[in-house]
């Protein structure tokens, strides 16, 4: 294994801070995020897949979307079993606008398997986080790699100036003067400079931004001839990097905040029925291929299913081993094959081994359907070298590839579907989480394979 010297370990350190590598400790202190310092090899073959796979995916997430009844039918059972869905789901059916302008800015998560290649790990179409500190994990590898005489062939990533650009493009078309963009944030937000860079971006480009939470929309926002106000700013874009817990949505004054947004003109990033077409049962519905022809051309079906894992509601006959059983038997049978996963976003909340079992033997049918069981997918590993709060470490690790994509339409009319850059996360093989808030995964970027 590669070594260090604790003066390359201190450079590096200097160089994620100048980088703007930077994140909020749970005290409040200011750190640089966690983050490898070996990049993640990609070959050519699994580049092009990435490539081929975002612009269908986008629009199959824009038509489920745009297709409400499609919604609720699927999501009924889940809606009836968890209170967070159910109220999304209401929410959406009541505010009921299929013309409106739609701004989608999501991230396709994939894991690269020894045989397969890419395959997702989930759709994300809210608060797709690391659009500017993945950018900058790239900046800090292309300055690393010349100080340690490596020759690296580092994938191009610039989200921040793509993603910016959308949203100037957005405010054009909304079309309202001395509008602002909206955050919509969580209070003592430990990532909160991944999001001033992109609020940087944006005034650079003459947008003003305010930053507010639920709470503070719920008690400031109003509605002026249907336009979302707040502080005596029209709002044409709300962008939500909050609001996809539940918890977040406990008081009565949050829930007037997200009411607010859902019944006011401003163009949500994402609009309800995109929030909710992200949702993991959504994702296990997608992978019926009879289902995926009501979206797409046999081509872009194709395309998609080649990076799709099986997914399964609890309660289906699969085979399994040689014979047929249920699902949830299956994975009581042999746990440390599938994932249980319930309609959650933000990392920690998945189910794995013993903890997937016991939770299963224990769950009562209707509330089985607030979850998916998703076949765990193993990684190859490989050496990594990682920095944790100043600490150099090392072990095998695996990788998780995020592609963002940028879609706008009027109804059906497509004005944008384009990637915008990556995210890696990286991990220790071990570890079932990588979230990099959660406190498990490390910022990374990608290395061409040279063979």
């Amino acid at each position: 294994m590669k070594q260090y010297p604790e003066a390359d370990i201190s450079s590096a350190v200097d160089l994620a801070l100048a980088c703007a590598l930077l994140q909020r400790t749970q005290t409040g202190d200011l750190t640089h995020c966690p983050l490898m310092l070996s990049p993640a090899i990609i070959t050519n073959l699994l580049i092009t897949q990435l490539e081929s796979l975002a612009q269908p995916l986008a629009l199959l997430i824009h038509r489920v979307a745009n297709n409400l009844d499609f919604l609720g039918e699927q999501l009924q059972f889940t809606a009836a079993s968890d209170e967070y869905t159910g109220f999304l789901l209401s929410l959406a059916q009541e505010q009921r606008r299929q013309d409106s302008l739609r701004f989608s800015l999501t991230r396709s998560d994939y894991f690269m398997t020894q045989t397969e290649g890419l395959r997702q790990v989930e759709f994300n179409t809210i608060a797709a986080s690391y659009i500017g500190l993945s950018e900058k994990i790239t900046e800090f590898h292309k300055i690393w790699g010349n100080l340690q005489n490596e020759t690296w062939d580092l994938l191009p990533n610039q989200p921040i100036a793509a993603v910016a650009d959308a949203f100037v493009d957005v405010m054009k078309e909304y079309n309202v003067s001395n509008a602002c963009v909206l955050f919509v944030v969580q209070a003592n937000e430990r990532n909160v400079f991944d999001q001033r860079l992109l609020e940087i971006a944006l005034i650079e480009r003459g947008i003003k931004v305010v930053r507010a939470s639920l709470e503070a929309i719920g008690e400031q926002g109003e509605l002026r001839q249907g336009h979302l106000s707040i502080n005596g700013k029209i709002a044409a874009i709300t962008y939500f990097r909050a609001g996809y817990r539940p918890d977040e949505l406990e008081s009565k004054i949050a829930r007037q905040g997200r009411q607010l947004i859902a019944r006011s003109t401003t163009v949500s990033v994402p609009d309800l029925p995109t929030h909710l077409a992200g949702t993991k049962k959504i994702q296990q519905v997608l992978t019926n291929p009879q289902l995926l022809k009501l979206f797409l051309n046999e081509e872009d079906i194709a395309i998609v299913r080649t990076a799709f894992a099986q997914i399964y509601t609890l309660d289906v006959q699969i085979e399994f081993e040689g014979k047929m059983m249920l699902a949830r038997e299956a994975a009581i049978l042999q746990p440390e094959q599938f994932v249980l996963k319930p309609q959650r976003e933000g990392g920690g909340f998945n189910l794995y081994g013993e903890d997937l079992r016991q939770c299963l033997k224990n769950l009562q049918a209707e509330a089985g359907n607030a979850y998916i069981l998703m076949e765990r997918l193993y990684p190859p590993m490989s050496p990594g070298w990682g920095l944790r709060d100043g600490k150099l470490w090392e072990g095998q690790v695996v990788h998780e590839i995020g592609q963002y994509g940028i879609l706008i339409a009027h109804g059906d009319r497509i004005l944008t579907n384009q990637a915008a850059g990556y995210l890696v996360r990286t991990k220790l093989g071990e570890m079932n989480e990588g979230g990099i808030s959660a406190g498990y995964g490390h910022l990374n970027s990608l290395v061409k394979s040279n063979t």
